[in-house]
């Protein structure tokens, strides 16, 4: 039997001055809006000079996942 589960795949990347430094990515299935954050250092030159903004950078994109990961349990709450 086919099981399709739906998700949402959020991506982001830290750039500075135009020059991408770390990708990021995020998929949340929406049957348990629990999601799995990954992280890819482009540059690591650019990371190590400005770790203080790409570091911002990563915890911004992380309240993004968990808003919708909020979202999504708030939904599955209603359902059940």
């Amino acid at each position: 039997m086919l099981k399709l589960i739906k998700s949402i795949t959020l991506n982001g990347n830290s750039e500075i001055d135009g020059q991408p430094v770390v990708n990021l990515s995020a998929t949340i299935p929406d049957n348990t809006g629990v999601g799995n954050i990954n992280q890819y250092i482009q540059s690591a030159e650019l990371y190590e000079k400005n770790k203080a903004t790409v570091r911002k950078d990563i915890a911004d994109f992380q309240t993004a996942v968990y808003e919708v990961e909020d979202e999504i349990a708030a939904e599955v709450e209603v359902t059940e």
